[in-house]
Order: C-alpha cells, then sequence, then structure tokens
C-alpha cells in the first residue's frame, strides 16, 4: 500500500496539463489531415485524426521516459516513428496520386511537439504548431500564390533574406559621421523594415490581382500611395464614364488613408512608447478617412470599375540603397534644424522631408525619441511629414485628375486635413 501511494504521489499536475496540451496539438493537426484526407476521395492517406493524436502522446511520454532514463529514449523512438514513416510513405507511394510527403513531415513534427511540451517549451510548441497548421490549410492558396509569381518577385524575396539575414550581422554596430549620428547596421534595419513592408503589400496585391480600385488603393498604400494616386488620377480623365471618378476618388483615398497606419506600425516595432502618443491621432485621420471613402462609395452610381493599379516590385538592391542614403540624410537634416533652429526647424525638416518620403522621416524620428529626445516634438514631425505627403498627392489629383475627380476626392481630403489640424490646435501645444 506504501508503494502504491508512492508512485501515486509522482503524478505531477504539470504532467496532466502537458499530456492535455500534447493530446490537443495532436487532435487538431489530426482534425485536418483527416478533412484533407476526405476533401480528395481518390487519394489515400496513412495518418487521421487518431494516428496524429497518438504520436503526439508518444511525444511526450517519449520526453516522459528520457528525462527519468536517458536522453537516447528519446532519439531511439523518434527513429521508430521515422522508420514507421517511411515505409508508409513506401506503401503509400505506390498508389494513384499519393506522391507528396507533407503529412509524413507533419506526423514526424507532431511528435516532436509532445516532446517540447514535456521540455516546458510550450509557446514555441503552439507557434510551430500553428504554422504548420496554416501552410497544410492553405495549400490551393499557396499553390496559387505560386503560380502568379515571377522570376522577378521570386529574386525579390531571396534579395531580401539577403539584405536581412546575411547583410545585417556584418555591419559594424559604431556611430559615425557628423553629430556621431549614423550606424551602419540601424540604417540597414531600417531598410529591411521598409523593404519589408512594402514587399509584404506588393505580394497582396499580386495575389489578389486586379480587384477593384477601393481594395487596389488599400493594398497599394502599403506599397506606394503616391503610385496609386498617379495611376488613377490618369485613368480617370482616360474613362468615358464620369461615374468612374467615384471609385478612382475611393483608391485615392484608401491609399492615402492607409499610409497612416502604416506609419504608426513602423513607429511600433521601433518605439512602443512613442507609439502609445501617436495611436490616437493616427485613428482619428485614418477614421476620417476611411470614413469618407466609404462615403464616396455610397454615392456611386454604376458597379465599381474593375481595374486595379499596376505596382512596380518595391525590392531591389538600388531602392534599397537609395533608401539608406535618404535616411541618413533626413537623420542629419532633422538633427541640423533642430540644433540651429529649434523646435521649429524640427518641423520644417520634417514638412519638407514629407514631400518625397515618409517613411524615413518616421523611422528617424522614433529612434530620435527613443535615444531621449523630445516624443512631442516626434510626433508632431511625423504627423506635419504625413500630412504633407498627402497634400503632394492632393495636388497630383488637381493637376492630372479629371473635374469629377477634384470635386469628389476635394472633400475627403479636407477631412483629412481638418482632422489632423483639429489635433494640432485642440491637443497639443503646436
Amino acid at each position: 500500500m506504501e508503494v502504491e501511494t508512492a508512485v501515486l504521489s509522482d503524478l505531477k499536475i504539470e504532467y496532466l496539463i502537458g499530456l492535455l496540451i500534447s493530446i490537443g496539438m495532436g487532435f487538431l493537426v489530426g482534425i485536418e489531415r483527416q478533412f484533407s484526407k476526405e476533401a480528395r476521395e481518390h487519394e489515400e492517406q496513412f495518418a487521421g485524426i487518431r494516428t496524429f493524436t497518438l504520436v503526439s502522446i508518444l511525444g511526450f511520454i517519449s520526453g516522459m521516459l528520457s528525462s527519468l532514463i536517458g536522453a537516447w529514449i528519446f532519439g531511439a523512438i523518434l527513429v521508430c516513428v521515422f522508420a514507421f514513416v517511411i515505409v508508409s510513405y513506401l506503401q503509400m507511394s505506390k498508389l494513384p496520386g499519393n506522391k507528396g510527403a507533407t503529412s509524413e513531415f507533419a506526423l514526424l513534427i507532431t511528435f516532436i511537439l509532445g516532446g517540447l511540451v514535456f521540455l516546458k517549451m510550450v509557446l514555441f510548441a503552439l507557434i510551430v504548431m500553428v504554422v504548420m497548421l496554416l501552410l497544410l490549410t492553405f495549400k490551393p492558396v499557396l499553390h496559387l500564390f505560386v503560380e502568379k509569381l515571377e522570376r522577378k518577385e521570386i529574386l525579390a524575396m531571396v534579395l531580401f533574406v539577403i539584405i536581412s539575414a546575411l547583410v545585417i550581422p556584418f555591419l559594424p554596430d559604431k556611430n559615425f559621421g557628423p553629430y556621431q549620428l549614423w550606424n551602419l547596421k540601424e540604417i540597414w534595419q531600417m531598410v529591411v523594415l521598409v523593404a519589408g513592408t512594402s514587399l509584404v503589400g506588393y505580394m497582396i496585391a499580386k495575389f489578389m490581382g486586379e480587384r477593384g480600385t477601393i481594395i487596389a488603393g488599400l493594398v497599394g498604400g502599403l506599397v506606394s500611395s503616391t503610385s496609386v494616386t498617379l495611376t488613377f488620377s490618369r485613368k480617370s480623365k482616360e474613362s468615358i464614364s464620369k461615374s468612374s471618378s467615384f471609385y478612382y476618388a475611393m483608391g485615392i483615398i484608401s491609399a492615402c488613408t492607409m499610409m497612416f497606419p502604416k506609419v504608426l506600425f513602423e513607429v511600433y516595432i521601433i518605439n512602443w512608447d512613442l507609439f502609445l502618443d501617436l495611436w490616437i491621432p493616427i485613428l482619428l485621420i485614418s477614421i476620417a478617412g476611411f470614413s469618407s471613402a466609404f462615403f464616396i462609395y455610397t454615392l456611386r452610381k454604376e458597379n465599381p470599375a474593375g481595374d486595379g493599379v499596376i505596382l512596380k516590385n518595391p525590392l531591389d538592391l538600388a531602392t534599397a540603397i537609395k533608401f539608406a542614403v535618404l535616411y541618413a540624410l533626413v537623420q542629419w537634416f532633422v538633427k541640423y534644424a533642430g540644433d540651429n533652429f529649434g523646435d521649429s526647424g524640427t518641423y520644417i525638416a520634417g514638412a519638407i522631408s514629407g514631400i518625397t518620403d515618409v517613411d524615413a522621416i518616421t523611422l528617424s524620428m522614433a529612434k530620435m525619441a527613443k535615444s531621449g529626445g523630445d516624443s512631442a516634438i516626434a510626433v508632431n514631425t511625423i504627423l506635419i511629414a504625413a500630412l504633407s505627403n498627402t497634400l503632394v498627392k492632393f495636388m497630383i489629383v488637381l493637376s492630372l485628375g479629371s473635374i469629377e475627380l477634384r470635386k469628389i476626392a476635394f472633400l475627403a481630403f479636407c477631412a483629412i486635413f481638418f482632422t489632423g489640424s483639429a489635433y494640432f490646435l485642440f491637443f497639443t501645444n503646436f
């Protein structure tokens, strides 16, 4: 009786919790594989919901035994599972239509997930499981995405890996130049952030195709709201239908407004404290812009225009280097203007920088505030730069757009400028 009590006392609550987590992980992966199996009735799969659940439990128990007996236990059982997978794959590959090995590798990963749970690496195991489920569930979407890719876009993704994973570790982490302001590693990290955001937006636009002006505007705003404004302004003059101006205006306003959340995201990555100071004005301006786009949508008279906007691939080495140089120059310009002309000089620098690019001044001010600069000045400068950039796009509409587009977009741009001005007037000491 004493022996039985001792054995029962070894049953710790964390073991039960870990076992339940392992069961849940295997069960979820198994559900996806079972659903995939039933969706393809002409194909056979070697494992379903029960097998994946049992393998996950086996991984957890193997981890437990390894802690009691030796690490070789987990390795030995993993080899057995691997042998089972190989034999099953060889048998299944003989059947027509069964050439892939996705389920087999998923089973191996599920076993390892059980072991990770026992090691209390639950969060990491959950992240791996979620990634695996996304890859398994969105197989048709991923295949369609690959089919749409062109060589230049594959090269762009390879280049992004190079400039992020391979270049950054070898750059010196020392300040140099005027005011000891520049740091090559920090500058290139900003390049990676902007290039990555633009590349994701471009890939979304590539996958979605031409789904109409408003969606093209929203996605295009992540890549280049100026390109969207130029394209739709020109198309408004070329279009025979006057009502198409409603949709071009929606696309332009959506793109211009999307720039503000993009700015907020960049600040969030660099400086959390500045993000907390900036999110309210960005939210207010975004509400004004998107509400204006929705209002224009309610005034439409025909079905939406089917043509979107063709965006240039945002990532190549020349573009990355140009942005690095621009970012460094903006850093110097802001520092010089602030030292020689005070806060007004910083604001003027923001307005001038925003004419050509908002990302550089945004990242520069976020870094400045993180280094001990005045966060209020940083917030004001970023907003001034964003509004300055929006003003440039409004001028593009006035210069290149049709009469109808100018009339429709005018009120929407006014809503954005009015909201930004109201924030400066009532909520700051500007």
